[in-house]
């Protein structure tokens, strides 16, 4: 069938999804799909050197550069590092994103992610995937959409996380353009990323996170996906690249 996705990858920060997923969305892009990049924090306490203004205002351009070189549409969602919470204003502006982009596909944080803007973001999102298509909800924007979006999670950090992946992207021919976007977010490297968690190289990690992903599915690069489990998400055909849908 010849069908174009619409997808939603919801991030809590600035280089996120460049980090963890871009290689994907590269892929979704060349086929011909519709990507959309929501990133839930401004990023404003993301380093050692700014102010919190200064910071923000920086990462705002980087996150659109790193949205530019995947090929992506980017939402900026406003809530600051750390005040994104787990009530119902805070889901309700989730749901409302969900209504926004009315995607097939939301690629998102894993539940068992290391801070908590990552995991409330990915339980935000995902229990906001089946409520975007209920009418009735007050206080919300946009309309319900007219379908249940399958909902992935992206890696942990650090790989850190209760259950392997089930979905495998090979990302070799997308793996260069996947740096480049990730180098856009230049505020990062050399200052809060490596002084803040002791890792020198973060481009290394990404070259050996993918590089492992790949050993494991059989090609050069890789990431790594798993999709939630819970009753209506499973579809019987594939949603990640390459994308491959059958009769519905």
């Amino acid at each position: 069938m010849d069908k174009k996705l619409t997808v939603l990858c919801a991030s809590a920060h600035p280089d996120d999804i460049e980090l963890q997923c871009a290689g994907t969305l590269i892929r979704y892009v060349k086929e011909g799909h519709k990507v959309y990049m929501a990133i839930a924090c401004t990023g404003n306490v993301g380093s050692k050197l700014h102010t919190g203004p200064e910071i923000e205002a920086i990462r705002a351009v980087e996150a659109q550069r790193g949205a530019d070189a995947i090929g992506a549409e980017l939402i900026m969602m406003g809530f600051l590092d750390a005040e994104v919470w787990l009530d119902n204003p805070t889901w309700k502006k989730f749901v409302d994103l969900i209504r926004r982009t009315n995607p097939d596909v939301i690629i998102t944080h894993d539940r068992d992610d290391y801070v908590h803007d990552h995991s409330n973001v990915g339980e935000l999102v995902y229990r906001a995937a089946i409520w975007a298509s209920v009418a009735n909800i007050p206080d919300t924007e946009y309309p319900p959409i007219d379908h249940i979006p399958t909902v992935f999670y992206f890696e942990t950090i650090g790989t850190h996380r209760v259950a392997p992946p089930d979905h495998y992207v090979d990302i070799s021919q997308e793996f260069e353009q996947k740096v480049e976007a990730f180098r856009q977010h230049e505020s990062q490297h050399g200052d809060f990323l490596e002084k803040q968690f002791g890792v020198k190289d973060w481009f290394e990690y990404l070259e050996v996170l993918n590089k492992m992903r790949g050993f494991q599915c059989g090609c050069k690069y890789a990431e790594a996906f798993r999709v939630v489990q819970t009753w209506p998400n499973h579809k019987p055909y594939r949603l990640l690249p390459p994308v491959q849908l059958g009769p519905r």
